[in-house]
């Protein structure tokens, strides 16, 4: 019941739009996580790394040994 009784409280506080995308925004980020959103927004460039022999992997069509 504890939990109801936060959230008809929530609801019942007046707050204007600024708060509300303030208040929104915590949420997500508390749901996602920030390393979460990190990694989407970090992660939705191509990456591609430099292996010890010095040959690049990453998403490429020719990444197995057979189209090299």
């Amino acid at each position: 019941m504890a939990i109801k009784n936060q959230i008809d409280a929530l609801l019942q506080e007046k707050m204007d739009r600024k708060d509300f995308l303030k208040y929104a925004g915590t949420v997500v980020l508390g749901v996602i996580g920030i390393t979460g959103l990190l990694r989407m927004v970090l992660g939705s460039r191509g990456t591609t790394t430099v292996s010890s022999n010095g040959s690049k992997e990453g998403n490429s069509y020719s990444n197995s040994a057979y189209g090299k």
